[in-house]
């Protein structure tokens, strides 16, 4: 396993400065799949960029064509939420396109112009994850029409389709782009050791009643109730000092048990407002609350859809993924992480795995914090704030509930090579809670 970082970059519990901040400044919500798929657009437009000045288009071109980018990806995560910015599924892009025309049939011809572009430089820097087989569908589709007084589109050029090429090193891609220095790889999920989710058999009963005994979920609640029809905000929209120690007085469920000793790990204040930090980050970027100052409001139309159990779990998985991502890959560009990164998304799949790591070494932390090496403290601490949320139990070993495991998966499945088995590896959740 990684070493700890030398930057002695602690999680996002250990540096409750860093939460305050990040907490004021998202106003709104904002789904995971959206938030990965703006860290992937930022790893590749420059490339796109570069790749336009060198077709010769003017620098005016450029900013148009990423803003045609910006405005087709806007409409086409909402046909395919999980996207994957290196491969376009040519239905979905049929129903950009037709509801593009039906709105203005003008900005269209700009926009399948824009779609081509992308495509093609995917293409030719050998980017493109997609199957071979959707680059003809994707050729049809984005072929303008002749129509008077508009120009046809020329073809994509998938004739220029390179030879696959492994991105693993690091190294500019092969090929004339590379050559050129016009073009970086754009990192795939990051090859390492990481062993496999085993996840057990899966009941909707199992699901619905660990979503619902989660201290994540019944926090969240509690601070759900504690805003009721309001409460004052500053400013820069977050909570006075007298408010945040009440709303960090709510945060009283927690999953600790054994690991109750943990509490002494860090100053109890400091510890209570930093926890509070990542549950309002939670609150806004699950679309919970707005924030609107000075006062943050309950978003009633999401919290008063909670009242089923299906509605509970799927607004359970989301507070859950955005932790995961919160306590593992915050901070972190796509293909580029500290040790921090590595340390704890390696040692949750551990937790999650077949064979989870024993706890003796927690216990014996927390007995003895003053003896325990300090990366291993550093460990320690991490896990107790999981347990304290319920991602993990503390039992004889350290355990993520069966019921997480499967968000867990998709949760680092894009940044890192991890594959589940199990007989509920294969598990729809969306299916098994409504029956189908």
């Amino acid at each position: 396993m990684a070493k700890k970082p030398k930057s002695n970059k602690k999680s996002r519990f250990g540096n409750p400065a860093r939460a305050a901040a990040d907490s004021a400044a998202r106003l709104h919500a904002v789904s995971l799949a959206d938030a990965r798929l703006e860290r992937a657009m930022e790893a590749l437009a420059p490339g796109f960029a570069l790749w336009l000045q060198s077709c010769g288009r003017s620098e005016e071109s450029v900013d148009i064509s990423l803003l045609i980018l910006d405005d087709f990806f806007d409409m086409y995560r909402m046909l395919e939420p999980q996207t994957d910015a290196r491969t376009l599924v040519p239905n979905a892009v049929r129903e950009v396109l037709q509801a593009s025309t039906a709105a203005n049939p003008q900005a269209t011809f700009a926009l399948r112009n824009g779609i081509r572009d992308y495509v093609d430089y995917l293409v030719q820097a050998s980017l493109w994850t997609g199957g071979p087989g959707d680059l003809p569908d994707l050729r049809n589709i984005l072929t303008q029409p002749a129509l008077p007084g508009l120009e046809p589109g020329r073809d994509l050029n998938f004739a220029g389709l390179l030879s696959e090429v492994s991105l693993a090193d690091g190294d500019l891609v092969e090929g004339d782009l590379a050559e050129g220095g016009l073009v970086e790889e754009y990192p795939g999920p990051v090859e390492m050791d990481f062993p496999d989710v085993f996840v057990p058999e899966l009941t909707a009963e199992l699901v619905t009643a660990t979503m619902l005994d989660a201290p994540l979920w019944k926090n969240t609640l509690a601070l759900l109730d504690w805003i009721g029809d309001g409460r004052k905000v500053t400013a820069k929209g977050v909570l006075g000092k007298k408010e945040r120690l009440e709303a960090a007085a709510e945060l009283t469920h927690g999953g600790l048990g054994s690991l109750a000793g943990a509490a002494k790990l860090t100053p109890s204040k400091e510890h209570a407002l930093a926890r509070l930090n990542v549950y309002w980050e939670l609150l806004q970027v699950t679309g919970l609350v707005t924030i609107e100052t000075p006062h943050v409001h309950l978003n009633e139309g999401v919290v008063g859809s909670l009242s089923t159990d299906e509605a509970m779990v799927q607004k359970m998985r989301d507070l859950l993924s955005h932790f995961i991502f919160m306590v593992t890959l915050d901070g972190s560009e796509h293909g580029i992480y500290e040790d921090w990164h590595l340390d704890m998304s390696m040692l949750l799949v551990e937790c999650a795995s077949a064979t989870p790591p024993g706890s003796d070494f927690v216990a014996a932390a927390v007995a003895e914090p003053q003896t325990m090496d300090a990366d291993l403290l550093f460990l320690v601490q991490n896990i107790s704030h999981w347990a304290e949320e319920g991602l993990v139990s503390v039992g004889t070993h350290v355990e993520v509930p069966a019921a997480f495991r499967p968000e867990l998966a998709e949760m680092l499945r894009a940044d890192f090579s991890i594959q589940t088995v199990g007989p509920g590896s294969a598990t729809d959740l969306d299916a098994l809670l409504s029956g189908r």
